[in-house]
């Protein structure tokens, strides 16, 4: 995993991208010397750390107060860290985005999180990128070169449409389009993909700005009042606060063919297109 960040770095230097790498602060103790080495090379470039949870639990299987334990058990390991280089962490991310599956809980610990310095992390795009990582890191292992190569144009083609049909909420939900906030995880697919899959913001007119100025702009000041122990992305919940309905709007689905390489069953060669939709 050292080489995978070493690689991922390098790309989001290049595009000058101020990311955050957000922490699972178990994973790092499990991967002895290498967690730590890894959280020193995002800080030696220049970039950010924030808060992940411990364990990664989904909030809906877990009490608030358990949930608060798991943050402050990772807070304890990421602050000294941070205070070395002069600050604090400021994000923390919902394992699943999930933000609270009933009203008490989500706002028991949003209540939490404003007391201990830290504000959400947003994030308004989502490329499923987990399930072509499995699929991708699949194909390398078995060093099949032609299917990687495949799966991770697919990414690519994804991404893109996914890029466009944010952007095409947003504008639908507010009226215009806010800075755009989106999740990729730390992944072999991502760090072979990262300069073509930032160049898809590039080829479109975006420029990148830090999470702390997105988050300035006033679509993020709209209330997140929404219980649901589903990850849902911030366009879909600014939705929901405006009572919005149906939106006439299309979501397109990773294909099947992808979801079946990754679980490790068979798939014919691809041709073509195959993604699905959802509303």
């Amino acid at each position: 995993m050292v080489e995978v960040n070493k690689r991922l770095i390098a790309g989001i230097v290049r595009a000058h991208a101020p990311a955050i790498g957000f922490v699972i602060a178990q994973g790092v103790e499990e991967a002895g010397p290498f967690g730590g080495s890894i959280l020193q090379l995002w800080l030696a470039a220049g970039l950010d750390l924030g808060n992940h949870s411990y364990s990664h639990p989904n909030f809906a299987d877990i009490t608030t107060d358990q949930m608060e334990a798991d943050v402050a058990r990772a807070d304890a390991a990421l602050r000294p860290l941070l205070k070395r280089k002069g600050h604090a962490p400021q994000f923390f991310r919902f394992p699943y985005n999930d933000t609270g599956d009933t009203q008490a809980k989500h706002d028991d610990f949003a209540a939490y999180l404003k007391a201990h310095g830290y504000q959400v992390a947003t994030c308004t795009i989502d490329t499923s990128d987990y399930l072509y990582a499995d699929a991708y890191a699949r194909a390398v292992g078995s060093k099949d070169t032609m299917m990687a190569k495949q799966i991770r144009q697919e990414y690519l083609t994804y991404s893109a449409t996914e890029i466009d049909f944010y952007a095409a909420l947003n504008r639908r939900v507010l009226g215009y389009e806010p800075p755009q906030v989106m999740l990729i995880h730390d992944s072999l697919l991502n760090a072979d993909s990262i300069d073509d899959l930032l160049s898809l913001f590039q080829m479109r007119g975006y420029r990148f700005v830090t999470l702390s100025e997105a988050q300035h702009d006033p679509a993020y000041s709209i209330p997140d009042t929404h219980a649901t122990k589903y990850g849902i992305m911030w366009g879909y919940r600014w939705a929901k606060e405006r009572n919005l309905g149906r939106l006439g709007l299309h979501e397109t689905e990773p294909p099947d063919w992808i979801t079946r390489y990754a679980d490790g069953k068979p798939v014919a060669a691809q041709t073509g297109p195959s993604s699905g939709t959802k509303d």
